[in-house]
């Protein structure tokens, strides 16, 4: 069962209850998809980004965001949360369809005008569904003297090796388990995981540049054996052209 967590902002409260009623319609004549939702309400744009100061709080995976709202506005909340969070998908809710083209600047999925109707509430939620079913995840579960860490797999920018040692990069910090490069490439390999060296495993997500025989991910050079870059590049290729 896919966990979805949707975030629906908008000042006005019978559009918000009218985009709740649409996304569980959805989800009751849609059961082989097999979704259990959570759905927060946020009535602003500050509320929404507010939300996100939380470190320990997970991104949303689909936020509805009105565009006309008072104080921030939708589009400039938008603007906001990108610098926060680049996967969440947006879809903007509004009453003027000339906002659709400046929605593409925040890649969101597209816009629905105002008052919604289903038939187009519902292609565009198959859309944000099947974006983030292909970006799903993960958990790693990392034993820790007397406790266990649970990693959620976007979080790991890479896998580094050495012996039995196998450590994963994250934004957190680094955290040692024991395995090997192939167990732990067989557990993230379908979570967009590649083999880039003898020795590490990078997250495509966190990608940024190929410089020379290595690989930029989020900052850090990690190493691309010549017989992996082939590979690495063309796994990098299919992920963008279908994020």
């Amino acid at each position: 069962m896919a966990l979805i967590s949707i975030a629906i902002t908008d000042d006005v409260d019978e559009d918000a209850a009218v985009t709740e009623s649409m996304v569980r319609r959805y989800c009751d004549e849609h059961p082989a998809e097999d979704i259990r939702l959570t759905l927060t309400r946020f009535e602003d744009g500050a509320a929404l980004l507010r939300s996100y100061d939380d470190a320990d709080r997970k991104p949303f995976d689909l936020i509805f965001l009105d565009v006309e709202m008072p104080g921030i506005d939708g589009l400039e909340t938008a603007r906001l949360l990108r610098e926060r969070d680049t996967r969440t998908v947006i879809v903007f809710t509004t009453k003027m369809a000339q906002y659709a083209t400046v929605g593409y600047d925040v890649d969101a999925v597209g816009y629905l005008v105002k008052p919604l109707e289903y038939p187009g509430f519902a292609l565009k939620m198959r859309k944000a569904l099947s974006i983030i079913g292909s970006r799903k995840g993960t958990t790693i579960a990392i034993k820790s003297d007397d406790h266990m860490h649970f990693l959620d797999s976007h979080d790991i920018r890479y896998v580094e090796v050495t012996g039995h040692n196998v450590f994963y990069h994250t934004d957190k910090g680094i955290w040692r388990d024991w395995g090997s490069l192939k167990a732990t490439a067989e557990q993230l390999g379908e979570h967009d995981f590649v083999v880039s060296s003898r020795y590490c495993l990078v997250n495509l997500a966190w990608v940024d540049a190929f410089e020379g025989d290595t690989v930029v991910v989020d900052g850090e050079r990690v190493p691309v054996s010549r017989s992996r870059k082939k590979a690495l590049m063309q796994a990098l290729n299919a992920y963008y052209s279908r994020a």
